[in-house]
């Protein structure tokens, strides 16, 4: 009997930089391409660039999936108050239900990651044996190989944070009679093998860009010192945090855009702030086609022509918190009519139309921000406070204040940290990171933390328990014995 969860995985090398698994198709329905095949595709750079383009089209899938990016790190943080009436999965997930007849299976299964990772393992495991001539230029191994690493650390991170433990694949299946279920691997452990990746992918990139239509939508070394730096923080490991971010600030070639005329293409993408976003442009043909029940529930008319429904409309309560002075620049960029129960956030309006002036066919072209140099400036003031570095924190901290155009300020200790939190969560709204912020300074459950007091169905007790991570899709269990749920849902599915 063909066995899955990991197995089902192997061999499906990605020529095209497409997938396209048909919906109906079980997780045992899926086959491998054989090992013949696979060494005889990695022989030159053209096939070594085509199978890492594949690999970031299959990241990008991962990102749109459901909308998981955004309903993993926003819709779970009461950033939003989502209409029940248009989105009753995602209204049942703001109050912390994770499980239920409208959330299922598509947000709990990790499918499609693993998928993500077979990708990025065969790259790894064979590129390095394709002779350096075979490239065009000789920098290109070096940078695929890097970029690879630096994929696979990031997809493992990116789900520890939603699922905890997983099951830690680090080679290829070349051959499906010898694949295996292997158990999940504690996190802890994942996240050691992150940032070993990631010492191999600093070794291999660059800081900087030799093709500037490739910034930030491929990593690089500050990409990569990036994404060290959040897992370091992640731990609370705040030495190693402090380190990362200084490569990042220090050697990154990165700049604040400071003309707030040009403030809203930062989220179109590839500015001198981006450090590593998704790719979604319109005229490079990836612009994702908007469905007025998928995509973009946070804006509707007049920013798309003819869509008067909004899914998520910005939670009143919480901008109010946060953002007590309406004067700062970010209120005026990231919302519109935030006063109004049908308030929208504006941060990711770029939309183009397909069939031109009959305005029928929307499509998004916004990059997905995964980091950017704001974050990693507000993420170093964090770790400097820990520290008992305030003086630099402060410094950082202001230089993000002045730039949104509100009053310095000049506190200390743990209304410091305090305060950089509410930065980082007012700098960053809708980029994907609020949730992990709220955890990772556990003030998720704190009932002292003002601005997320209405946030009780996630408190201290389910956060201690682990009730902030996800349940796994329980058809994945079926052929496989040595696969548990997630300890918190355990006899609640």
């Amino acid at each position: 009997m063909k066995k899955n969860i990991i197995r089902y995985t192997a061999g499906l090398l990605m020529i095209t930089g497409l997938i396209s698994v048909s919906s109906c198709k079980k997780i045992l329905d899926l086959q491998p391409h054989n090992s013949t095949f696979t060494n005889a595709y990695f022989t030159n750079g053209t096939d070594a660039n085509t199978a890492i383009a594949g690999a970031y089209s299959l990241l990008r899938s991962v990102m749109l999936n459901n909308y998981s990016f955004h309903v993993f790190g926003d819709a779970t943080t009461s950033e939003f108050s989502i209409n029940s009436g248009l989105d009753d999965a995602n209204y049942n997930i703001s109050n912390g239900e994770f499980t239920g007849l409208n959330v299922g299976p598509g947000i709990w299964n990790w499918l499609n990651y693993y998928q993500l990772l077979q990708q990025i393992n065969l790259i790894i495991n064979k590129v390095p044996a394709i002779p350096i001539e075979k490239f065009s230029n000789h920098d290109d191994k070096n940078q695929i190989i890097g970029e690879a690493y630096y994929l696979r650390a990031f997809t493992y991170f990116y789900m520890t944070r939603v699922w905890g433990d997983v099951p830690l694949k680090t080679q290829p299946d070349l051959d499906v009679s010898q694949a295996v279920n292997i158990p999940r691997t504690p996190a802890a452990d994942v996240l050691k093998q992150c940032l070993a990746d990631l010492k191999i992918a600093e070794s291999n990139l660059a800081f900087g860009y030799a093709d500037e239509s490739q910034r930030a939508v491929r990593a690089n070394k500050g990409s990569a010192f990036a994404l060290e730096a959040h897992i370091k923080a992640w731990t609370h490991d705040y030495a190693g945090c402090e380190q990362a971010t200084a490569q990042v600030i220090n050697n990154g070639q990165y700049q604040l855009v400071t003309d707030t005329s040009q403030f809203s293409k930062i989220f179109i993408g590839k500015s001198v702030e981006g450090i590593f976003e998704i790719n979604i442009n319109y005229q490079q043909s990836e612009g994702v086609a908007l469905n007025y029940y998928g995509y973009a529930p946070t804006i509707a008319f007049p920013f798309v022509a003819q869509k008067s429904n909004l899914e998520w409309p910005v939670s009143t309560l919480y901008v109010n918190t946060l953002f007590k002075d309406t004067t700062d620049l970010r209120y005026k960029k990231y919302f519109f009519q935030a006063q109004s129960t049908s308030g929208q956030t504006i941060k990711y309006s770029n939309i183009t139309y397909a069939d031109g002036s009959a305005k029928n066919d929307p499509r998004l072209s916004n990059n997905i921000i995964i980091f950017r140099l704001a974050d990693i400036m507000l993420l170093r003031a964090e770790a400097l406070n820990q520290l008992g570095r305030d003086g630099e924190a402060l410094v950082l901290l202001n230089t993000i204040r002045s730039r949104a155009g509100i009053a310095s300020y000049t506190g200390a200790g743990n209304a410091l940290a305090r305060t950089i939190l509410e930065e980082r969560l007012r700098e960053l709204f809708y980029e994907g990171q609020s949730f992990y912020d709220l955890v990772r300074t556990k003030q998720i459950g704190n009932p002292t933390s003002s601005f997320i007091s209405d946030y009780s169905h996630i408190n201290d007790t389910r956060v201690n328990q682990g009730g902030y991570l996800w349940p796994i899709d329980p058809s994945m269990f079926k052929d496989d014995f040595v696969l548990k749920q997630t300890p918190y849902w355990q006899g609640k599915l």
